[in-house]
């Protein structure tokens, strides 16, 4: 056996074989020494009818002569449209700072051998029994569309959007965001939302053509335009491979990104604008009708509603017309509740309570009544600014109280507080010492098997099926571990999603085979 490709020190680029069958895998392989900082600085070449996609890095160990050799293979897969003869696009990495080239790579693909086969192409059997072999879905046939549940809005209108896979001729494939693509937002302000999931019709026309639809439900995206034009949004790349019974190898797509236009508000605004969008209803309270002069008392202001609220600060004071409004006023605290759900038919964003607390000081005795305040927002459904008027309320205030009045209330107030304490102290030690050993030792436990599962998930990434299998193998797992985690890991759901389903044997099993497989990755982690 030659030694010289374990010891060359130089990178080198190789293909994985100079002649396959059209769809077969054919990568072309960067090797380089195991410490080597490699940086990757594109996704994709394009040559004349052939393109290398990135396919991935990985750590290989030999041993040679009792030495023990580290080196890491990146991976381009080439892709070809048609059979033929082709010159791989030149590959351009970056190694300790320093750029290396792949040079000149001949590769062939040879016409797939046909298949004897009775059925019609668009049979149920074709569909759902296809193999490896077969030619997979068409890029027609798979698309990634990011999807708005608005197409026009104005500045500071939040909207929803979405990711939606459209496929057709063939089973749904698991399909996920490439992380390492980031998305293009361009002036908007955008918010992830996760943990929950959304409903799309399951067929739709796209481009003149019927495709099945499911909605990309890992992340969701609240977007507020910030300037108003027209702007292409969700542009990024996704990884589809096929299922076991319609099964194509691991691609990349780029997404179908959408258009929406963003309305400038009509000007001039109210003068007591600041910038709410949606649509509100204010209304104001006080836990008292009686006060004394010097002595503040709390004033609530709640508004709530559909919208926008984030650039309200104080809807009491930067609301009026003139600057020195409520001096009496300052807003203490700001409290802010969100749900983001189905609003109205079709129409999803947050439902919004913000609470503004006040301590107001009255500078003389009397009745405090300010009357009514107005709360000026835009109301995206009519096109026009609109009002929520606050009524204050009206507070009978006392002259000043005699300061030893004021010294007996806060003692009194003091030795009930303390009175309460010592209450809810005694019985919140009685329920700790209880429970604060079993607690302690059950966290720990789900923790770690947290942390196992989720170090195990990163490392699968959007493997799945045969292709996490064979990884596993690769890897020097057992076939029994590789089957039972090929058999866990399927669809969205994460591992320790998958073992919280579990009755308390399946639970072991899955644990012990992810502890044995995490040892054989172990390098793969650090």
């Amino acid at each position: 056996m030659s030694a010289s490709p374990l010891l060359a020190a130089d990178p080198r680029f190789y293909l994985t074989q100079s002649y396959a069958d059209l769809g077969d895998p054919v990568f072309a392989v960067c090797e380089l020494e195991g410490k080597s900082q490699v940086r990757i600085l594109e996704k994709e070449f394009i040559g004349q009818g052939i393109k290398a996609v990135y396919w991935g890095m990985e750590d290989n160990t030999s041993i040679l002569n009792y030495k023990v050799l580290r080196r890491k293979l990146l991976k381009y897969r080439l892709v070809a449209a048609n059979p033929g003869k082709y010159e791989v696009p030149e590959i351009v990495l970056e190694s300790d700072g320093k750029e290396i080239h792949s040079g000149k790579l001949i590769v062939e693909f040879g016409a797939r051998k046909a298949k004897a086969n009775s059925n019609s192409p668009g049979s149920l059997w074709n569909r759902f029994f296809s193999t490896e072999e077969d030619m997979g879905p068409s890029d027609e046939d798979l698309k990634v569309v990011f999807q708005m549940d608005k197409k026009q809005i104005w500045v500071g209108q939040p909207v929803l959007g979405f990711f939606a896979l459209y496929y057709r001729n063939v089973i749904r494939p698991y399909f996920d965001r490439d992380p390492s693509n980031s998305i293009e937002f361009p002036y908007f302000r955008s918010e992830i939302l996760s943990g929950m999931s959304l409903s799309i019709p399951e067929s739709v026309v796209y481009n003149g053509s019927p495709y099945e639809a499911a909605p990309y439900n890992k992340e969701f995206y609240v977007l507020t335009p910030l300037k108003a034009g027209e702007f292409s949004l969700g542009s990024t790349t996704f990884h589809l491979e096929g299922q076991l019974q319609s099964y194509f190898h691991m691609r990349t797509i780029r997404t179908v990104p959408s258009n929406v236009i963003v309305k400038d508000l009509p000007r001039p605004s109210p003068s007591g604008f600041q910038g709410a969008v949606g649509k509100f209803e204010a209304y104001a309270d006080n836990p008292q009708n009686t006060g004394w002069e010097g002595e503040p008392f709390a004033l609530r202001i709640v508004v709530k509603g559909k919208g926008n609220l984030s650039p309200v600060r104080d809807p009491l004071k930067e609301g009026c017309a003139s600057e020195d409004c409520f001096p009496e006023a300052t807003l203490v605290q700001v409290l802010p509740q969100r749900e983001f759900r189905e609003l109205d038919p079709g129409e999803y964003g947050f439902h919004i309570a913000y609470t503004y607390l006040y301590s107001v000081v009255p500078k003389k005795a009397g009745k405090w009544n300010p009357a009514k305040h107005s709360f000026h927002y835009f109301d995206p459904e009519s096109g026009k600014y609109a009002i929520a008027e606050i009524f204050l309320p009206a507070m009978k205030i006392e002259p000043p109280r005699p300061k030893q009045s004021q010294d007996l209330d806060a003692s009194s107030f003091v030795k009930t507080s303390k009175f309460y304490i010592s209450v809810l102290i005694g019985l919140g030690i009685l329920g700790i010492g209880a429970g604060f050993f079993w607690i302690t030792i059950r966290m720990r436990a789900e923790t770690k098997v947290s942390r196992n599962l989720n170090r195990l998930d990163e490392w699968i990434g959007s493997k799945r099926g045969l292709v996490l299998k064979h990884a596993i193998l690769a890897k020097g797992g057992s076939e029994e571990d590789a089957s039972l985690l090929s058999q866990s890991k399927s669809g969205t759901k994460s591992l320790y999603e998958a073992y919280r389903g579990f009755d308390s044997k399946n639970k072991s099993e899955l644990l012990k085979s992810s502890y044995r497989i995490l040892d054989k990755i172990r390098e793969d982690l650090i």
